[in-house]
This record gives C-alpha cells, structure tokens and sequence, in this order.
C-alpha cells in the first residue's frame, strides 16, 4: 500500500517488518495515512483560499481607495459649487466639518436651503402685500378720481357756457376765477394720476409733428395773465437756428415746460422768468433743442436741491403753505425726461433766483408748420352741424352740460342714461358716433359697446364710439380698445377737446 510520504519515512524509522504482516497494523497505518492524505488536501485548500482573499483583498481595497476618491472629489466640487453661489456658506462648513464628512455638508445645505425656503415664502408674501397695496391704491385712485372728477365736469362745463354768454364785467371777473379754481384743482389731480402712471410705467409717448417755438409761445401765452398779476415778465429767446417742425410729444413736452415755468412764476416775487431754446446739435435724421427756464425767485437753498425732485417734496413746509401745489410737478418732470433718455439739472441761489436745464433729441420733419397761424381755442373750428350723436350718459348734471355744448354746436344728439336704452337707441337710429359712459346702471360702457359691434350690419362695425369716462385705472385705454371703441375722452373734458374729437370721428366737414 502507498502510504504518505512522512508516514512512510516514519514507518521505515521506527516499525519493525515483521508488525507489518498485522492486520490490526495494517488498519491502524491505514487510517493515520488517510488522516495525513486529509490534513494535505486541507492545507492545500487553505493555501488557495489565502491567495484567493489576498487578491480580493486586494481589489477591494483597490475599490475602496477609488470609491473614496470619488467621494473627496464629489465634495470638492459640492463646495466649489456652494462657494460660486454663497461664499459664506464655505466658510461656516470648513469650521464645521471635515473635509471628508459628507452627511454633515448635505445636513448643512439642507439647513440652508431649508432657511432659503423660508426666506424666498416671506418675499412671496411681501410681494402679495405689495401687490394688493398697490392695487388697493390704483382703485382707491380710481374710485376718488371719479367721484371728484364728475361733479368738476359740471364746474367747469357750465363755467365755459356762462362765459360765452356775454356776462356782465362783474360776473366774468368771478367766472374766470371759478374757471381758474377749477382748473387749478384739476392740475393737482392730474398730477397725481400722471405720477400714479409713471410709477406703474404706463406712459406711452406720441410722436407727431409740432413746433418747438410755437409750443414755448402757446404755454407762455397761457401763463402770462398769471405772471402779469405778479408783475413779471416772461422772457422768450428762441434760436432762430430752431427747426420748423420736429417730431415729438407735444403734450408731454409741453407738460414739462409748464411744470417749470409755472414753477418760476410761483416761486418769483418780482423779476422775471425766462425761456430759452437753443439748437444743440442738427444732422439728417434729428435735432437736439436744449431748453433752459430761469428765474430770478426765491431760490432753492444747497442742501434742498438733492430734494426737490422726490416725491411731494418742497424746499420747506412753509413752502408748501405759501405757494400750494402736489410737490409732484418736479418729480413728474424727472421721471418723464428720463423715460425720454434726458435729465434735468438744476443751479439756484438762494435769493437770486433758479435755473432749470434739459436736453431732448427729436427726429426731424419735413413737414412746414405756419408760425403766424394763431392756435386760438376759440378760433375757427369743424362745423359740426347736422351731426347726430348719442349721448350714453347717467349722470343728468353731466347730460345738461353735454346737451348745451351739442346745442351751440347745433348737433342733434339723443340721450340714453344706461346701456340697455343706448344699445335699443344704436339698433333703430343712424348716428354718426356715440359718446359712452363706462360707468353706467343696467350695462357699463364696456358690455354696451361689445353688444353694438355684434349687431348685425358693416355700420354697427364701423360706428365711432368715444369713451367718457372719469376714471383713473390706468388700463382704461387698454381696455376700452380691446371692446372695440375708437377712442376716449377724460371728464372733466375741455369743451374746444370735445369739439376736436367730435370733429375728427364724425362725418363733419370744416368750414371752409
């Protein structure tokens, strides 16, 4: 029998030959050598199993390292990117936690973003109550817009009526200021809702073509009563390198001339104001008109100049007491030359007087205007007769005033005071325009006029309806476009205004 190497060395060393013809020897080396042949086979596998785990160990350690690379990196760049948006962030994890603790990095980003959650929940509703503030405010407008407006529609319409109708000396003394009060007082409103428009951005400006010196001349004319009861003069210096015509907005450049010059004549005790335009800069496509208002008043003293231009600011409260008005005028002024890419600067002495300067560039116009024509509010007009008009309109103070313009007018007008009785009149009547109210029992303005364009017919398309309205929301326009109206007219109105509008939507013709 082949025994184990060992145990055959063992037997040959130690066990007589003789012993080896027993049976129970025999078994006995028989089992022994199966125990050696066992113990062999078991190191053997151990042997493999050592350098099975040696490798694998290996590997994963090997992995193990990589693995923790990758992490070491994962946070490199986590902090890399935290410090891109908030670099105070970083500062606050490198003092606490090590660089390898990932969970604590997450647990502080999720601190982080739990407190920017936070935040970004209280701007939210900061917003809304900003957002409901200012809506509140536009309505408030709104509401005491119309509720002072419509009775200053009666003041002032019945005051242009009465003066045309030759009223004795004594009468038209007391009427010219109860037509200046009125007006005075509506200049505060509008100054108002021009801020209120400015501040929501609101404004849209017109470009048409006018004359830069005759618009000086006109607002002159206009403030010149008022400066001659001061006994002031107002001086005009006008470039006669100015050109004819420009293209521009009239109305809001003439809104800034008459802020300012009817600044310096309120602010001016004796003296003079005055006016100058000069050409700047002229190429093919535009002209820039530097205009310069001075005064010889009271004067603005240093440390209020940084002032007079913020919101219902004056230079004192005396001021304010002395003289009146909003302190909306300059601030007004600002904002609209800066939404025109211009500025204003100002140079005062107190005692001395003040001087207000700005430049606008307008594009140029081919268009000749002449200078001698007189822009005289009671001059030649269209000649409206014949016309035919409805009138929605429920207010009956507002109804008088209206019917005794369209009378002098000798325009044949009717009347509805709601918008189910001016829907029934447009359906059975051919008028050449209707002038509507927006607010008005039954149906608004709005849902009267939607109902008159889905009326069957191509002149319930084309009728030309005007908006009448006394409010101050600033999406009237807007909105009064978007139901199909042409146009629209603000009370208290100017009658010569009306008679303009009228004019240009009717089927009037100007006398010739």
């Amino acid at each position: 029998m082949d025994y184990h190497n060992l145990l055959n060395k063992q037997i040959k060393k130690l066990l007589p030959e003789k012993y080896l013809q027993d049976e129970q020897m025999l078994a006995f080396l028989s089992a022994v050598n199966n125990s050696f042949n066992s113990f062999e086979k078991s190191i053997n596998l151990a042997d493999h199993a050592f350098n099975v785990s040696e490798k694998e160990y290996q590997h994963v350690t090997a992995d193990l390292q990589q693995q923790n690379e990758i992490k070491q990196t994962s946070i490199t760049k986590l902090k890399t990117a935290i410090e891109s948006l908030d670099p105070e962030a970083v500062l606050q994890i490198s003092d606490t936690s090590n660089d390898d603790d990932l969970i604590r990095i997450i647990n502080f980003l999720q601190d982080r973003i739990a407190n920017a959650k936070e935040l970004e929940t209280e701007l939210i509703q900061s917003k809304d109550i900003a957002e409901k503030a200012a809506l509140a405010k536009s309505q408030f407008l709104s509401v005491m817009s119309h509720e002072i407006r419509t009775p200053m529609n009666a003041v002032i319409g019945f005051t242009h009526l009465l003066l045309h109708q030759n009223p004795r000396p004594e009468q038209m003394k007391f009427l010219n200021l109860l037509k200046f009060s009125a007006e005075n007082l509506l200049v505060l409103i509008n100054d108002i809702l021009d801020f209120n428009k400015i501040e929501a951005g609101k404004v849209e400006f017109e470009s048409v073509d006018f004359s830069i010196k005759d618009l000086i001349s006109n607002i002159r004319m206009a403030l010149l009563q008022k400066a001659q009861e001061k006994n002031i003069l107002i001086k005009l210096m006008l470039d006669q390198d100015l050109p004819n015509a420009v293209i521009g907005d009239p109305v809001r450049i003439g809104q800034i001339l008459t802020n300012l010059i009817s600044n310096a004549v309120k602010f001016t005790n004796e003296g003079k104001v005055t006016i100058t335009a000069s050409l700047a800069k002229r190429d093919s496509e535009t002209s820039t008109i530097d205009f310069e208002v001075s005064d010889t008043g009271i004067g603005i003293p240093p440390e209020k100049l940084e002032y007079i231009f913020e919101s219902f600011s004056q230079a004192s409260s005396d001021t304010t007491r002395k003289y009146g008005g909003s302190g909306l005028g300059l601030t007004i002024t600002k904002r609209l030359l800066q939404l025109m890419q211009s500025d204003i600067e100002v140079d005062s002495r107190v005692g001395k007087g003040s001087t207000f300067t700005f430049s606008l560039t307008f594009k140029n116009s081919d268009k000749h205007i002449d200078p001698h024509v007189a822009n005289d509010e009671f001059g030649k007009l269209a000649s409206l007769k014949g016309t035919k008009i409805l009138i929605a309109e429920d207010n009956q103070i507002n109804v008088i005033v209206a019917k005794q313009f369209m009378n002098e007018w000798e325009v044949e007008c009717d009347i509805a005071e709601n918008g189910k009785i001016a829907l029934m009149l447009a359906e059975t009547n051919n008028y050449d325009m209707i002038l509507m109210d927006l607010q008005m029992p039954e149906m608004d303005g709005y849902q009267t006029t939607m109902a008159i364009r889905e009326l069957d017919g191509d002149k319930y398309q084309k009728l030309p309806i005007i908006a009448l309205t006394a409010s101050a929301m600033l999406d009237i326009k807007d909105k009064a476009y978007t139901v199909g109206m042409n146009d629209y007219i603000s009370k208290p109105f100017n009658p010569h205004d009306l008679h303009k509008k009228i004019a240009q939507y009717s089927r009037a013709k100007e006398t010739v």
